[in-house]
């Protein structure tokens, strides 16, 4: 499965659907973490914190988890919950045919499939609660997750999902906030007033399993650093490359954060994985028959040819 920049491997349990394109596992020194996503009980890591966590943020900000409820959603939860959850970087065209780059043609395409179809937008910090102790859901939710903070999420998908009444998650590099081609400050601060969700996907982009040396400043840093900057809330994480071990979870755990995403084709959620909930990697090569046959409620499957022309 796709992931940031990079491939990396499914955990367990293996995805109900096929990936849509070969995978290869990342470098074995040390190896990705494959375990069985789980809310460990006790932890044992080389080195514990020696320094206070970082307080929960109070924000004037009026919480995403309020701020799109609507009275009619029924409550589901506490549990499993069946809720897709979509990975996006670029919506871009991309002369190299990068598969991290979605057309922006092709993403309203798919936006369109979704609001036709009646899928309602909410966050990974309200499913999060459904998980845990139950919360008022629309009858089909879904995720729309941007990973790494292009600029592109800003001056495309956030327009193109705004003609559909959608919010998103966007997943920020904290070192990459102001940099050429990547979303400032501002920008970040104008989605989350729109209603998106806004959470931490490391300081620099590491692969934690690899730089086990830097977990907690990548996972605990991140979140201090983020909401100092930003003056809002970050609720939850985005494994880079998708690679996680025992330690991450833990330090996800002491940092305060209520759940974190990772990679997988399967969109049943539930405590045994809400520090790895699945995301499904939609990619520049996903034809609109593909995208749909990833959904977990599929509603006129013979219209598809009619819609490949929409909008």
């Amino acid at each position: 499965m796709i992931g940031c920049r990079g491939l990396t491997l499914t955990p367990s349990p293996a995805p109900s659907y096929p990936p849509p394109w070969t995978t290869t596992s990342l470098p074995s020194t040390p190896q990705p973490a494959t375990v069985t996503p789980i809310i460990f009980p006790t932890y044992t890591v080389t080195s514990s914190p020696t320094e206070t966590p970082s307080p929960t943020l109070t924000s004037t900000f009026t919480p995403i988890s309020t701020a799109t409820l609507e009275p009619t959603w029924p409550i589901q939860g506490p549990g499993e919950i069946i809720a897709p959850i979509l990975l996006y970087h670029h919506i871009a065209s991309s002369p190299s045919n990068n598969l991290y780059y979605v057309s922006p043609h092709e993403f309203e395409k798919q936006m369109y499939l979704l609001h036709e179809w009646g899928y309602k937008t909410i966050s990974v910090e309200m499913l999060a609660k459904a998980i845990n102790e139950g919360a008022p859901l629309p009858p089909k939710p879904i995720i729309i997750t941007f990973d790494d903070g292009s600029e592109t999420v800003y001056t495309t998908a956030f327009p193109i999902m705004q003609k559909y009444n959608f919010i998103g998650t966007i997943y920020v590099v904290h070192n990459y906030i102001g940099i050429p081609n990547y979303m400032n400050a501002r920008q970040i601060r104008e989605l989350y007033a729109s209603g998106w969700e806004v959470g931490s996907h490391s300081l620099s982009h590491v692969n934690l399993t690899e730089r086990v040396d830097r977990q907690r400043s990548e996972i605990v840093e991140s979140r201090r650093k983020l909401q100092s900057l930003l003056g809002i809330p970050i609720q939850t994480f985005a494994y880079p490359f998708g690679a996680y071990n025992e330690d991450s979870v833990y330090y996800l755990r002491y940092a305060g954060y209520l759940a974190a995403v990772g990679l997988g084709e399967e969109f049943r959620q539930q405590r045994s994985n809400l520090y790895y909930l699945y995301r499904m990697t939609v990619g520049g090569d996903d034809d609109l028959w593909k995208f749909a046959s990833r959904l977990p409620w599929q509603e006129q499957m013979d219209n598809l040819p009619i819609l490949t022309s929409v909008p």
